[in-house]
């Protein structure tokens, strides 16, 4: 076999063994489908070139061995890929105007509800539902407002922000046990922060929801700080989801099934205040 056709056999390999664990990652983690074109593509490349230089530097002549390379290389240069965009911190420049609220995680809008007067909200993941009873401690929930579902996959940013200008009158943490987010209970369970911002007369409510294999919630600001529309709250390691309280009267822009992204997506904005 001539080195061109070795070359072929070793790309379409690699881009076939790329190209399936990447189908799976969007169907486990629900990525969106432009990495199979991104990284997909990327991680095949490298692959293909590796392969290829064991091969011609004499260190292997074994197909065998060649094909077991090209699978663990695909493996081990997809899981570099995606620590890269889970530990990033991209500089994003803030293009919400007064009144407006952006986005405080990158991830899909998984659901848009409408909490009545008093009531205590409840966060939802896969059918498991748990009530985030440590807002009752501001006068967050004195007036009806919007309660919205932010789920992160491993591709997204895990650092979130402030969709605000204001000050940080809560911030409360809840241990978690470390348990699935598919086990019964298990928001309940799993480690959270949440974050009251204080923004004018009115109250923006933000909580970070740790996953199962969470090591911690970093926080960056603390209680009585002023922080500012889009500046970063903190990072979940490792983390599913980010919910966002906000008062009635604002419009919500967004749809459920659409990505936004920290510090520049406008999920909501409202006539009635300033920054």
């Amino acid at each position: 076999m001539n080195n061109i056709n070795v070359f072929a056999l070793i790309l379409s390999g690699s881009l076939l063994a790329s190209t399936l664990l990447y189908l799976y990652l969007v169907h486990k983690t629900r990525i969106r489908k432009r990495f199979l074109l991104t990284d997909n593509l990327a991680a095949a490349l490298v692959t293909t070139l590796t392969v290829w230089l064991l091969f011609r530097t004499g260190v292997s002549q074994n197909f065998f061995f060649l094909g077991a390379a090209a699978i663990a290389l695909v493996t081990m240069v997809a899981f570099l890929f995606t620590m890269i965009r889970f530990w990033r911190t991209p500089v994003r420049r803030v293009t919400a105007g007064p009144g407006q609220v952006v986005s405080p995680a990158d991830g899909r809008v998984i659901y848009i509800n409408r909490i009545e007067k008093g009531l205590i909200p409840v966060s939802k993941k896969g059918g498991i539902a748990s009530r985030l009873d440590e807002l009752a401690k501001t006068p967050l929930l004195d007036n009806a407002g919007w309660h919205i579902g932010i789920n992160m996959t491993p591709f997204d940013v895990h650092k979130n922000c402030s969709p605000v200008k204001g000050i940080v009158i809560l911030s409360h943490h809840t241990d978690g046990k470390f348990l699935s987010l598919k086990d019964t209970g298990a928001l309940t369970e799993n480690e959270r922060n949440t974050w009251v911002i204080e923004k004018g007369k009115e109250m923006i409510g933000v909580v970070q929801i740790a996953s199962r294999l969470v090591r911690r919630i970093d926080a960056y600001v603390r209680e009585g700080e002023q922080v500012e529309k889009g500046q970063w709250l903190g990072m979940i390691r490792f983390g599913s989801q980010v919910d966002v309280i906000l008062p009635e009267h604002y419009r919500v822009l967004i749809k459920e099934g659409e990505q936004v992204f920290a510090a520049t997506t406008i999920i909501a904005e409202t006539d009635e205040n300033t920054d």
